[in-house]
């Protein structure tokens, strides 16, 4: 079965990290952004997606702590998996 990002990866995500996140222009809760298929410089396609995954996999997010190496798994999981909302 495909990781979703709706019952897969925001629950990974907590309030706080939500609220936080969204003071910086990141919205995590925000399916449409978050699966946004669009690319930017760095990035040719669902450039939301990939800097958050940066993040994540530099461990400079969540702001308290890096996630567990499970939890970056499936992040990666969820893109190979076509970045389904």
């Amino acid at each position: 079965m495909a990781v979703t990002l709706n019952h897969d990866i925001l629950p990974l995500f907590r309030s706080g990290d939500i609220a936080c996140m969204r003071g910086k222009g990141v919205f995590l809760e925000d399916s449409g952004w978050m699966s946004d298929a669009s690319g930017d410089e760095a990035h040719p396609d669902h450039a939301n997606a990939r800097r958050v995954f940066e993040q994540l996999s530099q461990g400079s997010m969540p702001p308290d702590g890096a996630w567990p190496a499970e939890h970056v798994a499936t992040y990666r999981q969820w893109m190979t998996d076509g970045f389904t909302p």
